[in-house]
């Protein structure tokens, strides 16, 4: 009798697939709660749950030896294929390795050699690359390919043989995830502005926050000390998923070239930036997304016994009060913009909040209004500073996720209002979990930012679906002042 020799990757997958079913029967004996039992009827349920959960329990440890097994095959697999590569003769049926360009040429490892192709930087190429492999249909497809083209011994083949996701999708290693997380920050205007960066492998992180400080006093030398004790409270991360959509065409798939691994890792990116800036900004929450600065402050201002606002593009907006916000005067002079400006700076201030890496976040129409902005005299009001990056000695971050649309039918101005934000960084956290995911489809179809249907093989495209894992959280939720109904704009637009 013979027995088919699984691949290093069918192990793999083999092992992937029996810790899904641990993680399920997992589930389910955390999900078993006794319960006291009184009738007859309670008695016989109760016996029923605790048979099955001893069945559960019985099946969970049959599958963990499985994975046990499974880990003995894959140690004794790479041991074999370590013995192979290291052989300094071909063993009967090996090819001989592709032999690449050394370190110092190899865009793949030297930023000099990227910068020299034109691409930047050499980070986040390997990424790039194994995006496109994965184009070809299963991982073992993509290691098969990744392999002609580029060699076993590549980076990019390395990476892949590395390991596929439990729902079918492709698990970046933690190695390339830090190059995308470090390629994000100057994509994304939240992550450049330097806020606390803390890995969150487990998925969940509970930090403590101070809600109220302990007190002091002066007394006799007799007298009783008066006690005190700082209040604390907790920060609950958890993280949320973000899912980004790319559609590449499959003639750029097709290139075996650092360029087309650039140009994939680039456009992933940029879209990953986008959608997480718009969450760590305007995020409520809700759906599954993180809260982001205007939640915050909405918390800050139902505490000092203000109330929320809601902000609606298609409908009459409610502005928030108290806090730390601040409202936009209709009628807008050099005054007026100069005490708003001050305004949110005092809040802080006032709040006790640290200033240590405060920063500003506008849309560029602000930005631009402030930049062109004249006085009686002709002259820029504050040019000077901002062509040095900074409004009233604090670092200024423009991005178009922030809106300009906001209705207040209540106004007489028909332009679309916006937000100003100044936050302090330091008080500011991403929580990343340290894990993306790759899923690549050739079939069916998407929704473009038009809200088109676009069908991937009548447009010979691939669909790269990447999905990353983080949370944002701000350890005092007066670290953020908000000025709203902002509608500064260039004369001409």
């Amino acid at each position: 009798m013979s027995f088919e020799r699984k691949t290093h990757q069918q192990l793999l997958e083999e092992r992937t697939a029996l810790v899904v079913r641990m993680k399920d029967l997992n589930d389910k004996l955390d999900a078993y709660k006794p319960v006291e039992a009184k009738s007859d009827t309670e008695k016989a349920a109760a016996k029923v749950a605790r048979d099955a959960y001893k069945a559960t329990l019985e099946t969970f440890y049959e599958v963990k030896e499985a994975v046990d097994a499974v880990d003995d095959q894959i140690r004794r697999h790479k041991a074999m294929l370590d013995a192979e590569r290291s052989n300094t003769v071909d063993l009967p049926g090996q090819q001989q390795s592709k032999v690449f360009a050394g370190v110092e040429t190899d865009v793949y490892a030297s930023k000099a050699a990227a910068e020299a192709r034109g691409l930047m930087t050499n980070k986040g190429l390997v990424f790039g690359g194994i995006s496109r492999m994965l184009g070809a249909g299963s991982v073992r497809d993509a290691v098969d390919r990744s392999t002609k083209l580029y060699g076993e011994n590549h980076p990019i083949t390395k990476a892949l043989v590395a390991g596929i996701g439990g729902s079918g999708g492709f698990i970046i290693p933690p190695e390339y995830i830090n190059e995308i997380i470090e390629l994000l920050r100057p994509k994304a205007v939240v992550r450049s502005a330097n806020p606390r960066l803390m890995p969150m492998p487990r998925g969940t992180m509970t930090l403590p926050s101070q809600t109220g400080a302990a007190t002091a006093g002066y007394g006799a030398e007799a007298s009783k000390i008066p006690v005190s004790q700082q209040t604390l409270g907790q920060i609950i991360a958890s993280y949320k998923k973000l899912t980004a959509l790319v559609p590449i065409s499959n003639d750029l798939m097709r290139f075996a070239d650092p360029a087309a691994d650039a140009f994939v890792r680039d456009d992933l990116v940029k879209v990953m930036a986008l959608r997480e800036d718009l969450a760590f900004m305007l995020g409520d929450g809700t759906q599954n997304s993180p809260r982001g600065f205007i939640s915050f402050a909405n918390e800050y201002a139902l505490q000092q016994g203000g109330s929320a606002g809601i902000w609606l593009s298609s409908a009459n907006s409610t502005y928030a009060f108290g806090g730390n916000f601040i409202t936009s005067a209709e009628s807008i002079t050099d005054t007026s913009v100069s005490n708003e400006l001050g305004g949110l700076v005092n809040r802080l201030d006032t709040a006790n909040v640290p200033d240590d890496r405060r920063v500003w976040f506008m849309h560029p129409r602000t930005y631009n209004y402030l930049f062109n902005k004249l006085n009686s005299l002709g002259l820029y009001v504050y040019r000077d500073e901002l062509m040095t990056g900074t409004l009233l000695t604090y670092p200024v971050k423009r991005s178009t996720q922030i809106p300009i649309n906001i209705k207040d039918t209540t106004s007489a101005n028909t332009v679309g209002a916006s937000f100003i934000m100044l936050a302090e960084m330091t008080e500011a956290m991403i929580l990343d979990s340290m894990t993306l995911e790759l899923f690549i489809s050739r079939e069916g179809s998407y929704t473009d930012a038009g809200g088109n249907q676009v069908n991937l093989v009548e447009k010979d495209q691939t669909l790269i679906r990447a999905i990353a894992e983080h949370d944002f959280q701000l350890r005092h939720p007066a670290a953020v002042a908000v000025l709203q109904g902002v509608i500064w704009a260039p004369a001409i637009q």
